[in-house]
């Protein structure tokens, strides 16, 4: 009965030193990750870091939260306005305005600019007639020759602050 009660004892100790060990082990090393990583945290040069971040994702959750609510108000007038522009391929007009606007970067008489700009204004119309209706054709290719004309003259203006800065 001596064994049996000596035997018996062993198998609670070992049962409960089983069992507590790893708990322990675990928890010991749960602990050192966490204190470890919440010091990481609380560093003054990741601080910085971590609310940057905050500040980015708080835009682009507004961002988001803006844009469902354009198109939650959107109305079928609205959608309908865009619906031409969906099926137009202006592929070759596109590549017209950039060889106009390539063009008008290298002429230097106001002459040879305006032939190009009544160049690119007959070829848009002709090929904008075919897509939309006579008037908005119209609106649309002086719309597109009033941004060749501003993307030529920005390009000319940062090529002369580029020679101001370089006389300085």
């Amino acid at each position: 009965m001596k064994n049996f009660a000596a035997g018996f004892n062993n198998f609670w100790v070992g049962l409960f030193t089983g069992v507590m060990l790893p708990i322990i082990i675990i928890a010991v090393l749960l602990y050192a990750t966490v204190d470890k990583f919440t010091g990481l945290i609380q560093d003054a040069a990741i601080t910085p870091l971590i609310s940057r971040s905050e500040q980015t994702f708080d835009k682009v959750d507004n961002l988001l939260i803006t844009l469902d609510n354009k198109v939650d108000d959107a109305n079928l007038k609205d959608l309908a306005l865009f619906a031409p522009l969906k099926n137009a391929q202006l592929f070759p007009e596109l590549q017209a305005l950039a060889s106009a606007v390539a063009n008008l970067k290298q002429t230097v008489t106001a002459i040879d600019k305006q032939a190009v700009l009544v160049n690119l204004q007959e070829k848009l119309q002709a090929s904008l007639a075919t897509k939309f209706p006579e008037d908005k054709a119209k609106e649309l290719a002086q719309n597109l020759i009033n941004i060749a004309q501003v993307l030529a003259s920005e390009q000319k203006l940062t090529s002369m602050e580029m020679g101001q800065i370089s006389n300085n």
